[in-house]
């Protein structure tokens, strides 16, 4: 296996694309269409060559046999054909055999690309992986989003200090799609050359200093019930849908038991973040927390998240009730 980086990836592209398998996999999916859109660009040089000589397959509707007969086909008038199959690990592959049989015996005027969040987890994505050219798109590291997000608006020509990028990535968080799409907004919004402000984020994103999910989970794990409430209410008038909500404090609360289990069996808290291959930014305020709830609390916790996520889809309940009936619980708890 040839295992290249995505930091390394275009450096790789830089020379004549040979190889006849490649494999994107890992948890950051903002990455995939990236390495998609410059393996293309590698492969066809003119658009003609791609009209005839590209294949797109998504592994939840397509078949085994499909994917082989398009790759085992000649390009037309071009030196390369491009078969791209998406969810590969959806793909049903009955004859497993077959399809190994061409990976180990690729046509060579062929390039297939296979595409998966999870890849590697059993014998046959193993083989696979092991005669491949493999991309592994692992979630950044806080200083390595802190550098993303900086380059991002550099290349737009926006000038940011660090509280500005700071507080960007607090109130957006580590998903690379979502922090994507708002640095575009960013740049739609001030211009380039501009200086990116926390008041303009503000502006952008609807988030203040006192009204973010993240300053909601925090004022939730210090049980403060009135500013909870205050600030779950202001969410939801700024158009934060409480769908939306539930999933983040599901996670948060869900990482508070991990931290807890970790911290009995005495484990410092820079262990615990390589344990979970955890973020600071997304644990500091449950370290913080963590002596406030107990195993019991959470458990009763997990119980309410999902019984308000089903009242929201299956009642007429408003989000603030359902709201305001979760932060109760949060806030107060009384043991059996």
């Amino acid at each position: 296996m040839n295992q290249i980086s995505v930091a390394a990836f275009s450096k790789y592209l830089e020379k004549p694309l040979n190889d006849n398998l490649i494999v994107v996999y890992g948890d950051e999916l903002f990455f995939f269409d990236s390495i998609l859109d410059q393996i293309e660009n590698a492969v066809f040089k003119n658009k003609s060559d791609k009209d005839l000589n590209y294949h797109l397959f998504y592994g939840s509707e397509a078949s085994a046999s499909e994917v082989l007969s398009a790759c085992l086909s000649y390009p037309m008038l071009s030196e390369k054909k491009l078969v791209i199959v998406k969810e590969f690990d959806q793909l049903q592959i009955a004859d497993k055999a077959s399809f190994l049989k061409y990976i180990d015996k690729p046509q060579q005027s062929t390039i297939l690309v296979l595409t998966a969040e999870r890849f590697g987890g059993n014998k046959f994505h193993k083989e696979i992986l092991s005669k491949s050219t493999a991309i592994n798109c692992k979630n950044l590291s806080s200083s390595d989003i802190y550098q993303w997000s900086l380059q991002k608006l550099k290349e737009h020509n926006i000038i940011a200090d660090k509280e500005s990028i700071v507080f960007l990535i607090e109130n957006i968080g580590s998903n690379m799609l979502r922090l994507n799409l708002e640095i575009e907004k960013i740049k739609n919004y001030i211009g380039q050359g501009q200086n990116l402000t926390i008041q303009n984020i503000s502006q952008i994103t609807g988030f203040t200093r006192e009204v973010n999910i993240f300053n909601f989970q925090k004022v939730l794990a210090s049980k403060n019930l009135k500013t909870s409430l205050t600030v779950g209410y202001h969410l939801l008038e700024q158009g934060e849908s409480l769908a939306a909500i539930l999933p983040m404090l599901f996670i948060f609360f869900r990482r508070m038991w991990a931290v807890k289990q970790l911290l009995l069996k005495s484990h410092t808290q820079k262990q615990i973040l390589e344990i979970l291959g955890g973020n600071p930014y997304a644990y500091k305020d449950i370290f913080t927390a963590c002596k406030n709830f107990s195993f019991q609390h959470l458990q009763f916790l997990f119980e309410k998240l999902l019984e308000a996520e089903r009242y929201l889809k299956t009642t007429q309940k408003s989000a603030e009730s359902i709201l305001t009936i979760l932060c109760y619980h949060i806030c107060n708890f009384k043991k059996n």
